[in-house]
C-alpha cells in the first residue's frame, strides 16, 4: 500500500531509548534488587592445569552470614550439552569436578547476605589440587609429547577440518605461489557492563535475570541443564551495557546462580568484577592464518590454499569458540574474483580462558590475512597493490556473484567503494603530509565483504536464521510490538519503532517496543551477526502486513470507499486524492476491539498479528561440493588509515580513519555511523593496543592496569560515507551493519604502519597487535 507521507528511512530520527539511559533511568542487572536476596561469590582456581583432589566447604558454611557453599560434586546439574556433532565433546560442567583447564576455572560457590561475606568465607574454603603440566602455545599442545587435556581425545585437537579441491591443486600446478602467515592475537571484548545474573524461585516457576544478548536461547539451556521445562523458567534481560559477542556465550554462572536460588527458596545474585571478567569471560581471536595464493602472470589470485589454526583455550563453553575460525575461511576471498579455495582448520586446546565470540568474529582475522597477503602479491610482482585490488575487485556486473566459500553476493558497491576510500585515504595522507612534513607518515586500505544475519547451526547446533515479531494495537490508535531479537546499546528500540511506524504511517511516539523477556516477547535468537534489523525487520513487514489488509477493510467500510482506493496517511487511511475523507488509525483500532459492531460483515475482532521470518537462500550445514551461502546478505566496505610512527619509541597514532560503507538501504543514518565509529574504535584497541599474554598458562592481564584499552586521546575523528546497494531479496532492502566497523582495521591500519617504515625497510607487517615494543623489534629486524 501506498503512504503519503516522507519515508522515515534514511531519516536522522533521534534514537527513543537514550533519554532514559543518559538520565541515568536505566535498570542494569546491579540494579535489580529483590526483597531477601543473597549475593554469591565463587571460588576459582589459581592453576592453569590441575586434578582436583578435594574441595572442603565447612569452614566456609561456618561462616556469619553464609548460607551455602557448594562444590562440584555436589552440585546435581549438567554436563552441559555438546551439539555440535562434527567437533569432539567437551562435557564441561558449571563447577569444576575432576581437573581444572584454565585460571579462573568454578571450583565452589559461597552464597551469603551479602557480597563482602561471601567473599570473606569463599576464602577459607579450602582447596586441594594436583598441579599437572600446562599447556598455552598452539604448537607445544600438537607436540607428540604435549600435556592432554582431555586425555580420551589423544591429543588436542578439539577439531581438524582438511578439505580437498582438485580445482586447487590444478591452479596451484599451473602457477607460481606466494604465502604468508598472518597472526591475531588474544583479546577480550571488554564491554563497560561485566556480566551479572539474578534468579528468583517463586510459586514453582523460576525467573532469571541475565546480561545476555538471546534470552530464549538461555531458557532453553537452563530447561536442559536443570531439567526443567521451558514454560517453568523467564529469562529477562535488563538493560545491557555491551555486548559485543561476548555475551552471547553462556557461563557456568547463569545455570549456577538459578540453581541456587531454586535449592535456597530465595533470590540470589552475582555480579562479575573487572578481574573475574579478564579471566573468565571468554577471550576471542588468537588465530594464525597461514595462506597461499597461486598467482598468475597479471598478479590476480587463482587459488588460495592454507590453514587456520585457532588457540581455543579450555574448550568449555557454549556455544564453543571454533566458530570464528569456520566464518574466517569464509571471508578470505574478500570482495575479489578468486575463483577456488582450499583451506584447512584447525581448532586447538591449551589451558586458557576459553575462546567465544566478538564483535566480527572470524571476519577481520580473515581480512587481515588477504588483505595483507595481496599487499605482498603487489610488493613481490612490483604491481601497485591498488591497481593489484583493482584487477580483481568485484564489477557491477559481476553480480550476482558465488564466491569460492559459496557466499551468494547479490548486490553491493564494491569498486565504487574502494575508489571512493583511496581517493579519501590519499587526500587525508597529504593533508597530513602538510601538516608534518617530518614525520613517518601511511597510509593503508583494507576493503570486504562482511556477511550478515548468519545462521549459526553449524557451528552451534542450536541457532539457525529465523526471529519473529508481534504487533498489537491498542483502542487508542498506540501500537505495542514485540519482537524476538536484544538490545545491549546498539539502539534496537529506535530501528523498531522506526520500521513499525514506516509500515503503519504511524508516528513513532506510538509505538512501544518490548524485547528481551521470553514471558512477553515471541521466540527469537537474539542478537548477533549484525542480524538484528535484517530478522526483525522482515517480521515486522510480514506482521504489519496483515495488520494494514485488515485496517484497510474496516477503514474502508467506515468511509463507505473501495479498499482499493486508500493509502496510509500520518496517522491512518485517506481516500487518495482526497485528505478530506480519513480515518485514522485510532477510530480503527477502537472499532476492531470495543466496537466490534461496527466492522465490517464477516470481520473477526482484534487487531493484532504476529509473523516469523527467516531470510531466504541460507544454509544451515555446507552443501555437498563443501561450499555454504551462510548469511542473509553482504555489505560492503573500504576503510583507510593514516597513520603517524615514532621509530624511536615505536608508538603508532592513527591520525585519520575514513569507511566508505554500503548496508544497503539505511534506517537511521545516527545508528549506523554510531555503529562504525564504535567499531573502529574497538578495531583500533585490537591493533595497537590489547593482548592477554600468558606465561606458564597464568595470565598476565588481568585488570585494566596490564590490559590497555584506547581513550578518546587515541581514537581520530572518523570520516564516514554511505552508499546504498539495497538488498534484493529482503524486507525494506536493508543489510546489517553492528560489525562493519571492526573488519577493517586490522589490515588497514597494519598496512599503513608498513608504509610509514618502509623508508627504514620494514616490510610484511603480519601480526598484530602493533604494540610499541613490537614495532620497535620490526624497525631493529630491518636494519639487521
Amino acid at each position: 500500500m501506498q503512504s503519503a507521507r516522507p519515508s522515515l528511512l534514511g531519516a536522522r530520527v533521534p534514537r527513543v531509548e537514550d533519554d532514559r539511559l543518559v538520565a541515568g533511568r536505566g535498570r542494569f542487572l546491579a540494579d535489580v534488587v529483590l526483597p531477601g536476596m543473597v549475593e554469591a561469590a565463587f571460588v576459582r582456581s589459581e592453576l592453569p592445569h590441575a586434578m582436583v583432589r578435594g574441595v572442603d566447604t565447612s569452614a566456609a558454611l561456618e561462616s556469619d552470614g553464609v548460607h551455602a557453599a557448594i562444590s562440584g560434586p555436589e552440585l546435581g546439574i549438567g554436563p552441559v550439552p555438546d551439539l555440535v556433532q562434527w567437533v569432539r565433546p567437551v562435557r564441561h560442567f558449571p563447577l569444576a569436578r575432576d581437573r581444572v583447564r584454565y585460571v579462573g576455572c568454578p571450583l565452589a560457590v559461597v552464597v551469603a547476605d551479602d557480597r563482602y561475606l561471601a567473599e570473606d568465607a569463599a576464602e577459607l574454603v579450602d582447596v586441594d589440587l594436583e598441579p599437572l603440566p600446562a599447556v598455552d602455545d598452539v604448537d607445544v599442545a600438537l607436540a607428540p609429547d604435549a600435556p592432554l587435556l582431555y586425555p580420551e581425545w589423544g591429543d588436542n585437537r578439539l577439531l581438524s577440518m582438511a578439505p580437498e579441491n582438485p580445482a586447487v591443486d590444478e591452479a596451484f600446478r599451473r602457477f607460481p605461489t606466494i604465502s604468508g602467515t598472518y597472526t591475531i592475537d588474544r583479546c577480550t571484548a571488554a564491554p563497560m557492563e561485566p556480566r551479572g545474573v539474578v534468579a528468583e524461585y517463586r510459586d514453582d516457576r523460576l525467573t532469571v535475570w541475565t546480561s545476555t544478548q538471546a534470552a530464549h536461547l538461555v531458557r532453553t539451556m537452563l530447561a536442559d541443564v536443570l531439567g526443567m521445562v521451558e514454560r517453568d523458567i523467564r529469562v529477562i534481560t535488563p538493560d545491557v551495557g555491551g555486548g559485543f559477542g561476548q555475551k552471547n556465550t553462556i557461563y557456568p554462572e547463569e545455570y549456577l546462580v538459578p540453581w541456587l536460588a531454586m535449592r535456597l527458596r530465595r533470590p540470589v545474585r552475582w555480579v562479575e568484577d573487572r578481574h573475574e571478567h579478564l579471566l573468565t569471560s571468554c577471550h576471542a581471536r588468537d588465530m594464525r592464518i597461514e595462506l597461499s595464493a597461486a598467482v598468475r602472470d597479471d598478479g590476480t589470485i587463482a587459488a588460495l590454499r592454507g590453514r587456520i589454526r585457532t588457540d581455543l583455550g579450555s574448550g568449555e563453553t557454549f556455544p564453543g569458540g571454533f566458530g570464528p575460525s569456520v566464518v574466517a575461511v569464509g571471508s578470505l576471498c574478500g570482495p575479489y574474483r578468486i575463483p577456488h579455495q582450499c583451506v584447512a582448520v584447525e581448532g586447538v586446546v591449551t589451558n586458557k580462558t576459553p575462546l567465544g565470540g566478538y564483535r566480527g568474529y572470524g571476519m577481520p582475522e580473515g581480512t587481515f590475512a588477504i588483505e595483507r597477503l595481496v599487499d605482498k602479491i603487489g610488493r613481490e610482482r612490483g604491481i601497485d597493490p591498488l591497481e593489484l585490488r583493482r584487477r580483481m575487485i568485484l564489477a557491477p556486473d559481476d553480480l550476482p556473484y558465488e564466491t569460492a566459500a559459496g557466499a551468494r553476493i547479490d548486490s553491493g558497491s564494491h569498486r565504487e567503494a574502494f575508489e571512493r576510500a583511496v581517493e579519501l585515504g590519499e587526500q587525508l595522507l597529504a593533508e597530513e603530509r602538510q601538516r608534518t612534513p617530518d614525520a613517518h607518515l601511511g597510509v593503508g586500505y583494507a576493503t570486504y565483504v562482511e556477511g550478515v544475519a548468519a545462521s549459526a547451526f553449524a557451528v552451534t547446533g542450536i541457532r539457525s536464521g529465523q526471529d519473529s515479531a508481534d504487533l498489537r494495537f491498542d483502542p487508542d490508535g498506540g501500537v505495542t510490538v514485540a519482537v524476538g531479537i536484544s538490545a545491549m546499546g546498539q539502539g534496537s528500540h529506535t530501528m523498531v519503532a522506526t520500521l513499525v511506524a514506516e509500515e503503519l504511517g504511524l508516528p513513532i511516539d506510538q509505538v512501544r517496543v518490548v524485547m528481551g523477556d521470553t514471558d512477553t516477547a515471541p521466540f527469537g535468537l537474539g542478537s548477533f551477526a549484525s542480524r538484528s534489523a535484517v530478522v526483525a525487520g522482515g517480521a515486522i513487514a510480514q506482521a504489519a502486513e496483515v495488520l494494514r489488509r485488515k485496517g484497510t477493510e474496516i477503514a474502508a467500510h467506515l468511509l463507505e470507499a473501495s479498499p482499493d482506493d486508500l493509502e496510509l496517511a500520518d496517522g491512518g487511511f485517506q481516500v487518495r486524492g482526497s485528505p478530506g475523507s480519513s480515518v485514522p488509525w485510532s477510530q480503527v483500532a477502537r472499532v476492531a476491539l470495543t466496537r466490534t459492531f461496527e466492522l465490517p460483515p464477516g470481520t473477526d475482532p482484534g487487531l493484532d498479528a504476529r509473523a516469523s521470518y527467516e531470510p531466504p537462500g541460507m544454509d544451515h550445514a555446507p552443501r555437498p561440493d563443501g561450499k555454504m551461502n551462510a548469511s542473509a546478505n553482504y555489505t560492503n566496505s573500504t576503510h583507510a588509515a593514516v597513520v603517524e610512527v615514532d621509530p624511536g619509541t615505536g608508538v603508532v597514532r592513527v591520525r585519520r580513519y575514513a569507511v566508505v560503507h554500503d548496508c544497503g538501504q539505511i534506517i537511521n543514518p545516527l545508528t549506523v555511523a554510531g555503529q562504525i565509529h564504535g567499531g573502529v574504535a574497538q578495531g583500533i584497541g585490537g591493533v595497537l593496543h590489547e593482548q592477554l599474554p600468558y606465561e606458564d598458562g597464568q595470565p598476565l592481564a588481568t585488570t585494566f592496569v596490564d590490559y590497555v584499552l584506547p581513550t578518546a586521546c587515541e581514537i581520530p575523528d572518523i570520516t564516514t560515507e554511505e552508499l546504498c546497494s539495497p538488498a534484493p531479496e529482503i524486507p525494506f532492502g536493508i543489510k546489517g551493519a553492528g560489525e562493519a566497523g571492526i573488519i577493517g582495521p586490522p589490515a588497514a591500519i597494519a598496512r599503513a604502519v608498513e608504509h610509514a617504515l618502509e623508508p627504514l625497510g620494514v616490510a610484511d607487517v603480519d601480526t598484530t597487535p602493533l604494540t610499541p615494543s613490537a614495532v620497535r623489534r620490526l624497525i631493529e629486524e630491518a636494519r639487521s
